[in-house]
């Protein structure tokens, strides 16, 4: 599978401790069809990168989130990323029947996002091989 599928979570604003924390986007998992991307390989990717909001996982806005995806997509040499929200992961689970139909919870719920960079760089050749 040439697909990295994350699943986040929007965390609303609270106040802890006297404390405003603001909403945020926080990735939960990370993984592709061979199962969780390794935490070594994100922390390659943080440290080759200098992705420092990466660190702790969250976003302050879904176009931060994404672009910071893409990139991650890049590192692992993946053609595009689905953002799926643990929202509409939970309903997918509750839908399941089998393994064919969790499989599909991947393909029919979250948004694409096509690296465009490697999709350009297939070319002629790329597209027959």
């Amino acid at each position: 599978m040439k697909e990295l599928i994350l699943i986040y979570h929007f965390e609303t604003s609270q106040n802890k401790n006297d404390e405003f924390k603001p909403a945020s986007y926080k990735i939960l998992y990370i993984f592709d069809g061979d199962g969780i991307i390794d935490d070594k390989r994100i922390a390659e990717f943080i440290s080759d990168n200098h992705e420092s909001f990466f660190i702790d996982q969250n976003f302050s806005n879904l176009d931060d989130l994404k672009s910071c995806s893409l990139r991650l997509a890049q590192y692992l040499e993946k053609n595009e990323v689905r953002l799926i929200s643990v929202q509409d992961y939970n309903i997918g689970i509750d839908g399941a029947k089998d393994r064919h139909s969790f499989v599909q919870i991947f393909f029919n719920f979250g948004e694409v996002f096509v690296d465009e960079s490697r999709q350009k760089k297939k070319g002629l050749f790329g597209n027959l091989f």
